[in-house]
């Protein structure tokens, strides 16, 4: 058989190819064994590996398993009587390149909005542009850095960090230029206010902010 359908040749090139390749250089090849995880040998039938994944699948925090919920802060902090008015037709069938004068009545319910939002805050404006929190990170960092060099104070670049927050945060303050520093927190989850002083005090005159001393 092995003859007939040339699949002695391929095992004999294959061998050769492992074992001669010049395409790996010599000390890149690997020498030692892989897949030695009884797991690689233990399921041998499409259903037994399907079960196997869906277990690994269950050990995934999700959406509806946990007491606050993964997902957008936006989507877990409002309720579903106030997230489903943006499933009405007239916000959601807007054609987001559509001539401006088609959309008035967004630019009016905008407008009247920044207009509250500056009376009460007591802002010179609000912008209504970011769309979701990790995008309002980034631009509060921008603001932050911007504001710190227009004191002459450039060198302010290290943003303190709860490790309890999530991965956005990091990845905001990066992306702003600044330095990322972590600070503990306790068993609690509250962020560890000890090791925040020690952090603040030696990041001295390059602090420039910290970061989600918020909720949750």
């Amino acid at each position: 058989m092995g003859d007939k359908y040339g699949l002695d040749i391929i095992d004999t090139l294959d061998a050769a190819v492992s074992k001669n390749s010049q395409s790996i250089p010599a000390n890149l090849l690997r020498k030692d064994p892989i897949l030695t995880h009884p797991v690689f040998n233990r399921y041998h039938s499409e259903t037994e590996m399907m079960r196997y994944m869906h277990y690994l699948e269950r050990k995934d925090l999700v959406l509806n398993q946990a007491m606050i919920p993964l997902g957008s802060c936006t989507m877990k902090l409002n309720t579903a009587a106030e997230i489903i008015l943006i499933t009405r037709p007239e916000f959601s069938d807007l054609y987001p390149f559509c001539p401006p004068e088609q959309a008035a009545g967004y630019q009016q319910l905008i407008g009247q909005l920044s207009q509250w939002l500056v009376q009460l805050t007591e802002y010179n404006a609000v912008c209504m542009q970011t769309n979701s929190s990790a995008q309002d990170e980034c631009v509060g960092l921008l603001a932050i850095r911007l504001y710190h060099e227009s004191r002459n104070q450039v060198g302010r670049h290290i943003c303190l960090i709860p490790n309890s927050t999530q991965g956005t945060n990091p990845a905001s303050a990066q992306m702003a230029g600044m330095s990322v520093v972590v600070v503990a927190y306790d068993k609690n989850g509250n962020i560890d206010l000890h090791d925040l002083r020690i952090k603040a005090e030696q990041a001295g005159d390059v602090l420039s902010c910290i970061m989600m001393v918020t909720y949750p």
